[in-house]
């Protein structure tokens, strides 16, 4: 929520407990690729025929989000897709 109210933009950094920073970026791209691969093995588990492709992801955000924080997610979750 800190991230929301300070908005998120391609120059976003997160720091660690540690005080290490990291782009925003990368750290959402790196959880929404988590929640993929985790919903992908859970599925393999019940279906092992089914594949990535069969599935369509839709991230949803909330409509009070600036435009730079929407456009945020959007590059996040085209990072994780390469």
């Amino acid at each position: 929520m800190l991230l929301l109210f300070q908005g998120l933009s391609r120059q976003s950094e997160v720091e660690d407990i540690n005080g290490r920073r990291m782009p925003a970026t990368t750290i959402f791209a790196m959880a929404i690729n988590y929640m993929r691969e985790h919903l992908m093995n859970a599925l393999n588990i019940q279906d092992p025929t089914i594949e990535q492709s069969d599935i369509m992801f839709v991230i949803t955000v909330p409509a009070i989000w600036s435009e730079a924080s929407k456009q945020f997610m959007r590059e996040a979750a085209i990072a994780v897709r390469g």
